[in-house]
């Protein structure tokens, strides 16, 4: 047995602690190589009549995100980071080839003039996840570059790490895992119900800063100050009031309710069949709920940037002929701005299903991202009961379920083996880099 499967994580869960043989060794600053996992703004020069800048390539960031230029010709290095293939976009005059992990390319643009010029990755779905960013041009102004975040976790880099750094990192990440990190998202929203029955939720949009992992501060928006947003739960035929208030600073809002079968003028889509809400105002949306099952709400204004932000969550209808189980629990599965997360955190601040041994699990799988997310259990099928909140009249067992942007799936996981079990999406650059596991990772744990 090797050292690694030794060691012991101990796991602080419901008041005791579950001792489990899932990660390794004590925490310290060398073992991620000092500041390893912080991406540092790269540098701008304009000394010796050169203009330049150096661009990074993430997965779904680009750094810096803002560059500042004195007026002529300028050239711009670029180097992809990330673990899949990107491009730099100057939209309307330059681009790079596709570029593969780790390639490199400069690009010249020539004669620019004062103004700001937005540059992309133009891979679809790449530039709306949070790849994007401008150029300004202005005579005198002093180069520079910022960051959207100062806290941006970069999950790819491994030049200067040796072997030997590259397993301590992976196991100091895991022995994080369940890391506590400020906020939690997905509350249960309780109503009030007023004199007619009518069960009255309030959501309240507003820009907030959000913990994804440990020390990683985005900006996101968020419903009641979470991310997801509080969940609602109703009962078929129940009458509902959601009041949604919008503070967002300077953009329109709007809620859809996606998979609720509600009228026309209540579906949330701006000049469509609504007015926008507009930052400082509020709307009510009223309807009796006529289907069951698993569905979600979301921003459908700005929607590319809003939803990936935090503006959504989960919408839950209970069936009477639903399965008995013991467990019933969200995965709100999200890509973009906040990077990969389930239920708005990244590993190894995601949480853990915690099951007893024959538990009966229900796992509600929700695709609020712009990509594509296969979510693998290790050790134990997944039943798959239902499919965008409609119950299947042939159920089938799974090893990975793939979820597009949009779907829901209910799947039951009977805990039937001991022990802690990975629970990751299976795109490995969403939950793998160098240094460990990251973002779309779990485990499901059963004693």
């Amino acid at each position: 047995m090797s050292e690694r499967s030794k060691a012991l994580l101990v796991w602080p869960v419901a008041g005791f602690f579950v001792v489990i043989a899932f990660g390794v060794g004590l925490i310290s600053e060398a073992a991620f190589g000092g500041s390893a996992g912080v991406v540092a703004a790269s540098s701008t020069e304009s000394t010796g009549g050169e203009n330049a800048a150096s661009i990074e390539l993430g997965d779904l960031f680009i750094e810096p995100a803002a560059i500042s230029l004195e007026p002529g010709d300028v050239t711009i290095a670029v180097r992809n980071n990330g673990k899949t293939q990107h491009d730099f976009t100057v939209t309307g005059m330059a681009a790079t080839e596709p570029l593969d992990p780790g390639a490199e390319e400069t690009i010249a643009l020539k004669g620019l003039e004062p103004g700001t010029y937005d540059f992309i990755c133009s891979v679809p779905g790449h530039a709306e996840g949070g790849m994007n960013g401008v150029i300004t041009v202005a005579e005198g102004a002093e180069a520079e570059t910022t960051s959207d975040s100062k806290e941006t976790t970069d999950h790819s880099e491994h030049a200067s790490m040796s072997p030997q750094e590259m397993l301590d990192a992976d196991a100091a990440r895991t022995a994080l895992f369940p890391a506590k990190t400020e906020g939690v998202g997905g509350k249960l929203l309780k109503p009030r119900v007023d004199a007619d029955g009518t069960k009255v939720f309030e959501l309240t949009a507003d820009e907030i800063k959000w913990e994804t992992e440990p020390g990683v501060i985005k900006e996101g928006m968020a419903y009641n100050g979470q991310i997801p947003g509080p969940t609602i739960k109703a009962d078929l035929g129940d009458r509902v009031k959601i009041v949604v208030n919008n503070e967002l600073d300077d953009e329109p809002t709007s809620l859809h309710l996606h998979g609720m079968t509600v009228p026309n003028d209540m579906d949330g889509v701006p000049a469509l069949n609504q007015d926008a809400i507009l930052p400082g105002d509020s709307f009510n949306y009223e309807f009796i709920v006529r289907n069951t099952g698993s569905n979600m709400y979301h921003s459908h204004f700005m929607a590319d940037t809003q939803v990936p932000s935090g503006l959504l969550g989960a919408f839950i209808v209970d069936d009477a002929k639903d399965p008995k189980v013991d467990i019933d629990t969200n995965m709100v599965l999200n890509d973009g701005p906040l990077g990969f997360t389930i239920n708005g955190k990244g590993f190894p601040a995601t949480a853990p299903i915690v099951a007893s041994k024959g538990d009966l699990v229900r796992i509600r799988y929700m695709n609020e991202g712009l990509q594509i997310h296969p979510m693998h259990l290790h050790g134990m099928p997944q039943k798959v009961i239902a499919k965008d909140g409609h119950v299947l009249k042939h159920p089938y067992l799974a090893d990975t379920v793939l979820i597009a942007p949009g779907e829901r799936y209910d799947v039951l996981v009977k805990a039937s083996e001991s022990g802690a079990w990975a629970f990751h999406c299976h795109i490995l650059t969403h939950a793998e880099g160098a240094e460990g596991m990251f973002g779309m990772v779990t485990a499901m744990v059963v004693e």
